[in-house]
């Protein structure tokens, strides 16, 4: 990683992403152990389906709230959420009723939906086609569950797993509000060096893929928690390192050759994941599966993720792309959970490997599609020439009027949206009159006297003048 990786921005964004993975595994684990005090082992992964499902409404929730709410009203939403998750964790770790207990699962996992989506386009804003971006995610995922990792260790009482989970979901809240993190850095302009032709078209076709794959990883997945739930290990200790390694080595390899390699790794371990399926149904290891499964999960996470994060910038609502990877990976979870625990239960070895063979066909074609269709229009040659040159375009007109880190943020904003001044401080998490100071220290400093007349001034500027100027 290069020594930019670890700016304070791109570590507050980490922090605010792993917090939300430490809460939505660490809620996830919390609700299977008071469940299993409910049901048994089967039920446990039914209703831990159910709650999983439900994020998928915050998830998506979030897209259509996001540009409706008014600042006041988002404000009074986050601190409401705060109790209201902190009611519901309480309800989880008391579980005086498999109902009560459901229902306190699913309202928390709609929340948890609605603020991973938030922290998932606070990363789109900043970082969705920064080179560094699958090392980002893969970063946060592992400090996420590297934290549940200790708690699972070193705390061994419900209300206190419920109470540091409370507080942990507050922090993130925190965080989200402090500076809003990214969201005021948004440089959707970038995009436009780096065109798809039908964007929507790969949307459909990555949905597609992650569907399928979450078929694979699922079944695997309620493998495991069955014989967590029955009691025959325990999966809260060390296959969670196993978890943060792959996450962290996922990151790094998705990155490797800016991107061009992602789609192939994925695959491969797709198809390591299928013949594990396949050697635990003939009677091997079920050792070696769980570990294949969380060096497998790691992998599927960031690849889902960093994969609509960085397609978010080129959908018409950003906020409502950027975390559809988690609600089509819970989504499908839910749809899949009674036949997957139906199938494994079965024991009916043949019937596994031909569904198992089957999906990895499907995936393979997927795949290949996604891969197609996500090419760009532009050479990557000439693509990079040119977002280097606007780079420095932009950096030597900042130099030479001495422009502040914010005027510059708002400058890139201006550049970049035709929308209007309200809408535009909206998006800047600043108020109207801030925004209206921010143009007017710009208007002063390049000596123009409008907003339009300094993003004429803008790209009629040469470089050369700054010669002059010192002249």
């Amino acid at each position: 990683m290069k020594n930019t990786f670890w700016k304070r921005e791109r570590i507050e964004i980490m922090t605010a992403l792993a917090l939300f993975n430490y809460v939505f595994l660490g809620a996830e684990y919390l609700f299977d152990n008071m469940m299993a005090f409910q049901t048994d082992s089967g039920g446990v992964v039914l209703a831990q389906s159910y709650v999983l499902g439900s994020s998928t409404v915050g998830f998506l929730l979030f897209g259509v709230l996001d540009g409706k709410m008014r600042e006041r009203a988002k404000k009074a939403g986050s601190a409401g959420a705060g109790v209201l998750a902190a009611v519901c964790l309480w309800g989880i770790q008391v579980h005086q009723s498999y109902g009560s207990t459901l229902a306190a699962g699913l309202i928390l996992y709609v929340l948890l939906g609605i603020a991973g989506s938030l922290v998932h386009y606070r990363v789109a804003c900043r970082y969705g086609m920064e080179e560094h971006l699958a090392e980002t995610v893969g970063v946060s995922y592992a400090t996420g569950l590297f934290l549940q990792f200790l708690e699972n260790n070193l705390i061994h009482n419900a209300a206190v797993e419920a109470v540091i989970l409370t507080v942990a979901f507050w922090a993130l809240l925190f965080l989200v509000e402090k500076r809003k993190l990214a969201g005021s850095l948004m440089e959707w302009n970038l995009y436009e060096s780096d065109p798809i032709r039908h964007p929507y078209a790969v949307a459909v076709t990555l949905i597609f893929t992650v569907a399928l794959m979450t078929c694979i990883f699922a079944t695997l997945d309620n493998a495991v928690t069955l014989g967590h739930a029955g009691g025959s290990m325990d999966i809260g200790q060390w296959p969670r390192l196993i978890l943060a390694v792959s996450g962290l080595v996922s990151g790094v390899l998705f990155d490797y050759g800016k991107g061009r390699y992602r789609n192939l790794i994925m695959y491969c371990v797709t198809l390591l994941s299928t013949v594990c399926i396949l050697v635990i149904v003939s009677g091997g290891s079920f050792l070696l599966g769980l570990i294949v499964f969380y060096l497998s999960a790691g992998f599927f996470v960031v690849f889902f993720s960093t994969g609509f994060v960085r397609l978010a910038g080129y959908m018409r609502v950003p906020q409502f792309w950027a975390g559809m990877g988690r609600a089509v990976n819970n989504l499908c979870a839910i749809l899949i959970g009674s036949f997957s625990v139906a199938l494994i239960r079965s024991g009916d070895s043949i019937k596994i490997m031909i569904a198992s063979i089957g999906l990895f066909v499907l995936i393979s074609i997927a795949i290949y599609i996604y891969t197609v269709m996500g090419q760009t229009d532009v050479e990557l040659p000439d693509q990079e020439r040119k977002q280097e040159e606007e780079q420095e375009y932009f950096s030597a007109f900042a130099d030479t009027y001495a422009l502040t880190e914010r005027e510059q943020e708002v400058l890139k904003m201006l550049l970049a949206s035709d929308e209007e001044v309200q809408e535009i401080a909206n998006r800047l998490y600043i108020s109207r009159a801030m925004l209206y100071r921010y143009i007017s220290s710009l208007n002063k400093k390049t000596d123009t006297n409008s907003r339009i007349g300094l993003i004429q001034f803008y790209y009629t500027w040469k470089p050369e003048k700054k010669a002059d100027r010192d002249d």
